[in-house]
């Protein structure tokens, strides 16, 4: 009976012990995109003109190209932007992002702030994966982590965001 006892006291203790595990705290991880394939482009073709022998006027009716964007306002597809998200608090911890863009893709996604404990330890990493895959914050939730998985899609769209305002 004492051996009795004895066994189902350390069964509890090791029971209650497994129960109110709890993973250590999150890294300052990064998801890396893959790079996009370089861009091929042909050199321009050289100009050439036929000399005039008419000491006509050069006509006005034609118009030189106009173009609706500046060169300081065109999407450059090699540069580099970085944006921080807001900081979003919920009852599990504050998560804030960092996004780096190359061109117009998504190319690296930093947690800032993230909860040091609980199922967001496993859901960040799953989070930001799928943002990267869909490059933008419309992705789902992680079952078991819906408020951190929330507050980190609000970050990230306000990162996004931001990008969209540094135009």
């Amino acid at each position: 009976m004492k051996k009795t006892i004895f066994v189902v006291a350390l069964s509890i203790a090791g029971f209650i012990s497994v129960w109110r595990f709890e993973p250590g705290p999150v890294q300052n991880t990064a998801a890396i995109a893959q790079a996009p394939p370089p861009i091929v482009t042909a050199p321009p073709a050289p100009v050439t003109s036929a000399p005039s022998t008419s000491a006509a006027p050069p006509s006005s009716t034609a118009a030189a190209p106009s173009t609706s964007e500046t060169p300081s306002t065109r999407d450059n597809p090699n540069k580099t932007v970085t944006t921080e998200g807001s900081a979003e608090t919920s009852r599990y911890g504050t998560v804030q992002v960092q996004v780096t863009f190359t061109g117009s893709r998504i190319a690296v996604i930093t947690l800032l702030q993230a909860p040091d404990g609980g199922r967001s330890l496993t859901a960040l990493p799953r989070l930001q994966e799928e943002a990267i895959k869909a490059q933008s914050a419309d992705i789902d939730t992680v079952t078991g982590a819906t408020e951190t998985s929330e507050s980190y899609k609000t970050s990230l769209q306000a990162a996004i965001d931001a990008k969209a305002k540094k135009r």
